[in-house]
């Protein structure tokens, strides 16, 4: 005869098993939350280059015009870090960091009037700062410079959160399948990741990220910022490094909109890896079984695969209309440079 459990044991299952899912759905629910108030510091670079050009303007906190604290206090505003407005409250605020150990996103502080504090930038690595100066507007200079910036030079104030050192992520471990790529690409200061050190790994990456992630990794200029898309604004972090995309040949647009949130899929990587990188011709058919010569990416797609970007899934799918996460995306990003 089988045995079944009683109501009491049947209670307690049931009871556990609640308790089981609660849990899950409570640590997912604050993963999620976590996730969605981090603050991307990848916005950096994009945000701050796509003001190269605009005027210096004493007191000026505005496109019209920035002085040198308005503009790092801006730039820093667009990845969520809120800052004093004087170069003297910055100066006095944030947290000391030796010159020897800068990262991208330091602020750095110079004597320029000879009594003190009175000019900031923006480290963006390499020993170089990004900053507006009078007579020049928002450009980048050399820390090292002999003829004026090293000489001046007084300190920095991170205002950042970094727990590890460079390179280095909380959700990254030895073991995860992309950690080279990763580690390499942050090494190289081509990705940033977000506060306190976190990566998020498996999370989706949106179009306005890989077109900033790609516009850094190739050095373009980011200082347009037409308002090309209706859905990206002039003010939009990213509108230079997508005007730069489109100007390389990238039309990542859909009827007027070029849907900055939204997440890329495989088949449109393949398109914009294929023009960016000017990748050869398939000289063989590679085939996939979810993408025949009628699809409109197959030619991107056989580019990439011929050049070993990807090798398309174990059961010999390409997926063209899956998203890519963010670790995905390091790792294509990662054969295509080296």
């Amino acid at each position: 005869m089988r045995n079944f459990p009683s109501d009491g044991v049947i209670h307690i299952i049931r009871r556990f098993s609640f308790i089981i899912v609660t849990l899950f759905i409570v640590f997912f629910s604050n993963t999620i939350s976590t996730y969605a108030a981090a603050q991307n510091y990848d916005v950096l670079m994009p945000a701050a280059k796509k003001y190269i050009g605009v005027p210096y303007k004493y007191g000026g906190t505005t496109v019209s015009g920035f002085d040198c604290s308005g503009y790092v206090r801006t730039v820093l505003g667009q990845a969520g870090i809120s800052l004093p407005r004087t170069t003297g409250e910055q100066y006095n605020s944030g947290v000391k960091v030796d010159k020897a150990n800068l990262r991208i996103g330091d602020l750095v502080f110079f004597n320029t009037s000879g009594s003190g504090v009175s000019h900031s930038g923006i480290y963006i690595g390499d020993d170089q700062f990004i900053h507006s100066q009078n007579g020049k507007g928002v450009s980048i200079s050399s820390l090292n410079d002999p003829y004026y910036w090293k000489a001046r030079y007084l300190g920095a104030r991170r205002y950042l959160s970094y727990d590890l050192q460079v390179a280095s992520f909380h959700d990254i471990p030895t073991t995860y399948w992309a950690y080279n790529e990763i580690e390499t690409l942050a090494t190289d200061r081509l990705i940033i990741g977000y506060e306190d050190s976190y990566f998020y790994p498996e999370t989706i990456i949106t179009k306005a990220d890989v077109a900033a992630l790609l516009a850094v990794a190739k050095n373009l200029d980011m200082s347009n910022r037409t308002e090309t898309f209706k859905d990206v604004s002039s003010d939009h972090w990213a509108v230079g490094a997508i005007n730069a995309l489109q100007e390389q040949g990238i039309n990542g647009g859909e009827e007027g909109n070029f849907n900055p949130d939204k997440g890329l899929t495989r088949a449109q990587l393949a398109t914009w890896f294929s023009t960016l990188f000017s990748l050869e011709e398939a000289k063989e058919p590679i085939e996939f079984t979810d993408v025949d010569a009628s699809h409109w990416a197959y030619d991107a797609i056989q580019r990439l695969a011929a050049s070993g970007i990807t090798t398309g899934y174990e059961d010999q799918s390409f997926k063209p209309d899956a998203e890519i996460n963010r670790s995905q995306f390091a790792a294509f990003l990662y054969r295509a440079l080296y």
